[in-house]
């Protein structure tokens, strides 16, 4: 691994501090979650499709490439088609990425996106969104650099300094069922 648990931990909390301003304290986790799994699935799919070329080079087709792949991500919603345009309303598009993402994985990723309401620009400024988005880009959480525990320590992490911005314990909050279905069936 590349990156140090305290590393990704000091980026993630940097990352939620992009909100700070027109998003509340305690609805830092309705934004977080949703790019830190985004982000976590688009570069485990990367580091998957590396790895069928480097195993079929030419021969690699979409059906072999298929079964290296946990997640499906349907054309134009990976974090780099998405997440580093320059094209206005990032937020109704990354809506639209995240949707067609759940679709296309509706057995393992239903309701793991939440319900932020990213295309309100009122809530969340696009600005903001922006920088959200600059804080993650930089890191890479493909399973070379960031271990599956390495993630889930961070997410607890996450949870204990958002219940304490919120005025509470972190015992307080709860992982939603369908994060705990993620983790079960992706190894994460």
């Amino acid at each position: 691994m590349t990156i140090s648990q305290q590393h990704l931990e000091s980026r993630l909390w940097s990352a939620a501090n992009a909100l700070r301003g027109p998003v509340a304290h305690a609805d830092f986790m309705t934004y977080m979650f949703p790019m830190l799994f985004w982000k976590w699935i688009s570069d485990t799919w990367t580091w998957e499709h590396e790895q069928a070329v480097a195993d079929f080079g030419d021969a690699l087709n979409d059906e072999i490439e298929a079964d290296y792949h946990r997640f499906d991500l349907p054309e134009g919603t990976h974090w780099n088609d998405v997440a580093r345009s320059t094209l206005p309303n990032l937020g109704a598009r990354i809506q639209k990425a995240l949707d067609k993402i759940a679709q296309a994985n509706a057995e393992k990723l239903a309701g793991i996106f939440g319900d932020a309401a990213w295309g309100n620009k009122e809530r969340l400024p696009e600005e903001h969104l922006r920088n959200l988005i600059s804080s993650f880009d930089g890191l890479n959480l493909n399973p070379d650099e960031v271990s599956h525990d390495m993630l889930g320590q961070a997410y607890e992490y996450l949870l204990k300094y958002f219940a304490e911005g919120a005025g509470q314990k972190a015992g307080e909050f709860f992982t939603p069922r369908q994060v705990v279905s993620l983790d079960l069936s992706s190894g994460w």
